[in-house]
């Protein structure tokens, strides 16, 4: 990982992306709405459309984003960061909020796929001849502190200003954008702008085994690791945590996820196949386990569970970028998380509902049977993805 920092690039890389992956607005947003007087209801439906938003525009802004270049989105991704978290510092009708949380949902998508094949290409660009599993476990480290500090500042920043949460965040990401004005552009062959040459690239990925393996076991893996965190805070209010435990916890969790990627950092093509069978398997285990010893949860099964995610969304994320065609890159980053949304739309309410009609626990352990399908339907590609992916 030093010999990442040792480029000139991937250390304004890695800057750049630390000011946009802060989340200042996490703990704070729906306290933030509410205190606007929105009711509960309005605010949930906001949610909503974000999230339909967001599945919905990820295949085509991902198609876009392999058409006009990487240096180009990862421009247009920190413009759109600083005008949404900007717009949500002036939410003072139901207008204003849609349009916020509809423009959020649009830089979601972007974000899918933006940093991860920018980073990776950048490493193949640069003349160090950089190992982008390196890069990538760097990235993930410096991206999880930045997460955590962040969490850890939100609610004091929050009872300063109930503004000043969004502030900071489009703040940063306007001096991301400065930042990113001086990254290279990628070089090489640009992708073809027609639809039937967009339509023939897709079809010849399509029919690398590699790609395949990466959509499913990506879509997978999101729909497991992150469908879960919706019972994070039912889980702390039915333990009866305070505000600042509820924040540690978070904290905890961002903590383990740091050193999931720092451990992915050093997960080699040879060893992939254990660093995704550990990876599912930590989160099937830390689900049950919660369901089981929820009092323990917050502070070592929901911690487990972070590194394991962590953990294999960084390794996919590297094999992702390694056998998918430069053309089409972004655009499968996009299929993927199109993908897993959908399923994170189902399974993200159900799980609520669950928790609400019988307990956390109970819903803890309904997911971790459900986990028993994933398990099931993603072994076949975890056994075959050390293979050559042509």
């Amino acid at each position: 990982m030093r010999a990442a920092l040792r480029s000139r690039t991937i250390r304004v890389f890695a800057v750049t992306q630390v000011l946009l992956e802060v989340q200042f607005w996490f703990p704070v947003y729906l306290i933030y709405l509410l205190d606007l007087g929105f009711p509960l209801t309005t605010a949930v439906l906001a949610d909503a459309v974000f999230r339909l938003v967001a599945v919905a525009c990820e295949f085509p802004v991902g198609v876009l984003a392999d058409r006009i270049g990487r240096r180009r989105t990862y421009l247009v991704l920190a413009g759109g960061t600083v005008l949404t978290f900007a717009a949500i510092t002036q939410i003072d009708s139901l207008r204003m909020l849609f349009g916020a949380w509809i423009l959020w949902g649009v830089v979601w998508a972007l974000s899918s796929g933006a940093a991860n094949t920018y980073l990776y290409e950048l490493c193949l660009q640069d003349d160090r001849e950089i190992s982008p599993a390196k890069a990538f476990g760097l990235m993930r480290v410096i991206g999880n502190l930045a997460v955590l500090a962040s969490l850890l500042a939100a609610g004091y920043l929050y009872e300063a200003d109930p503004r000043l949460p969004f502030a900071i965040t489009a703040a940063l990401a306007a001096v991301a954008f400065l930042l990113a004005l001086t990254l290279p552009e990628i070089v090489g062959p640009r992708a073809s702008s027609t639809l039937r040459s967009v339509v023939a690239d897709l079809r010849a990925a399509a029919t690398i085994r590699g790609v395949r393996r990466a959509v499913w076991l990506g879509a997978l893996l999101l729909l497991f690791g992150w469908s879960a965190r919706i019972l994070f805070q039912p889980l702390a209010l039915e333990l009866d945590m305070s505000t600042r435990a509820t924040g540690w916890m978070y904290a905890a969790f961002a903590a383990a996820s740091v050193l999931g990627g720092l451990a992915a950092g050093y997960v080699g093509a040879a060893h992939r196949r254990t660093a995704l069978a550990a990876a599912f398997l930590f989160v099937f285990a830390a689900l049950v386990a919660t369901s089981q010893a929820a009092a323990l949860g917050p502070f070592l099964f929901l911690p487990a569970l972070g590194f394991g995610y962590t953990l294999g969304t960084t390794v996919l994320d590297i094999f992702t970028n390694e056998v998918a065609p430069q053309a089409v890159r972004a655009t499968v980053f996009g299929v993927i998380a199109c993908l897993g949304g959908l399923g994170i739309a189902v399974a993200r309410p159900g799980l609520g509902v669950l928790a609400d009609d019988h307990s956390v626990p109970f819903a803890f352990g309904a997911w971790a049977v459900a986990g028993v399908l994933l398990l099931a339907l993603a072994a076949p590609g975890i056994r075959r993805i050390s293979r050559p992916p042509l």
